[in-house]
């Protein structure tokens, strides 16, 4: 009885000499690759690679693009009041010449329109309307065109902050197998970190993208709805001289 504990004290003994000396050995500082404790702007920048970049393209596009429609994409410069007025002057005086010359390489909207209903002078009343309609759906598409680009961008985006992460997760499980066991954890959270830095610069881009965007939306909107109440007048007129 008294040899078999002995036996199992010295063999107790020997076994967590192993432990302590095997745990010392892997605790070796030389072994430990350091862990940065805040991940700093550049570093984030770093982290998100050549994704994160093109990101970053896109945001500055749509920064400019966003400040360039805010300022000319406007109900008073697509329907100048002075443009309005003469317009509705020469109309009245039956000037279709007037008009013409008017209207002739301008690019507003409602010039544009004019311009094709009153090279029908003579015509019937569906004929005209149909003309200055065509124009109007013309000239609206290529509003809606330019904001579009916005929205393009909002959704592009996140998408390839998405693929960033997921390409960044894929490296990230890729180095853990090559790790020792105790700085797995360390390691897989900074890689995870890193990993999620393209996903937030692609929503820190499209989140005010869309949102101007949807403010863009509402102006086309009312410009249209200008145009076509002042376009309704015109035809009216239009069609005044032409009976007359």
């Amino acid at each position: 009885m008294f040899k078999g504990k002995l036996f199992f004290l010295l063999a107790a003994c020997i076994f967590c000499f192993t432990l302590i000396s095997y745990a010392q050995n892997n605790t070796d500082t030389s072994t430990i690759p350091p862990i940065q404790q805040n991940l700093t702007l550049w570093d984030m920048i770093k982290a998100g690679g050549v994704i994160l970049w093109i990101i970053g393209v896109l945001g500055f596009i749509g920064l400019v693009w966003a400040f360039y429609l805010l300022l000319t994409l406007t109900p008073r410069r697509e329907l100048p009041s002075t443009l309005i007025r003469r317009l509705f002057h020469l109309l009245q005086a039956g000037d279709y010449k007037g008009v013409l010359e008017l209207c002739e390489g301008r690019d507003k909207l409602i010039a544009k329109m004019v311009f094709a209903g009153v090279k029908l002078v003579g015509h019937d009343r569906y004929v005209i309307q149909d003309a200055m309609e065509s124009e109007g759906e013309r000239g609206a598409s290529i509003l809606w065109q330019r904001i579009s680009y916005l929205n393009n961008i909002a959704v592009l985006a996140p998408l390839l902050g998405l693929l960033g992460t997921v390409w960044g997760m894929m490296q990230a499980f890729g180095a853990i197998a090559f790790n020792d066991a105790q700085v797995k954890g360390l390691t897989m959270a900074y890689s995870v970190a890193t990993a999620m830095v393209t996903t937030a610069g692609g929503l820190v881009v499209a989140i005010p993208a869309m949102a101007i965007y949807f403010y863009l939306r509402g102006r086309v909107n009312r410009i249209i709805a200008e145009v076509e109440a002042i376009a309704s007048e015109m035809v009216e007129l239009i069609l005044r001289g032409t009976r007359v």
